[in-house]
């Protein structure tokens, strides 16, 4: 069974980083919408989610597929490419593990 890991949506995703558009309001509650139906539709497509908790202090941490290359035997966090988002992926920026 394929398994997906999502996190709820961060209290301060309206800070989150932009590079590419203008900054406008973020609707919380559809924000928070749109991320249970995506939830919902990796079940629906046979896989097991696991949600982590918030994490209020990281607005942009809901998407932790961002640091993470992960396949059946090997997983590499990356550093992530703004100064602000480094701490989600708390690995020396050099380092890599492997899981098995």
């Amino acid at each position: 069974m394929l398994t997906a890991i999502t996190r709820k949506v961060s209290s301060s995703f309206a800070d989150c980083e932009l590079s590419f558009i203008e900054r406008r309001p973020i609707d919380m509650e559809k924000a928070r919408a749109q991320h249970h139906a995506y939830e919902a539709l990796l079940e629906k497509l046979v896989a097991k989610v696991i949600s982590l908790a918030e994490e209020k202090e990281l607005p942009d941490s809901m998407f932790v597929e961002d640091p993470a290359i992960v396949l059946d035997e090997v997983a590499i966090i990356c550093p992530l490419g703004t100064e602000r988002r480094r701490r989600e992926s708390p690995l020396p920026q050099s380092c890599s593990r492997t899981v098995s």
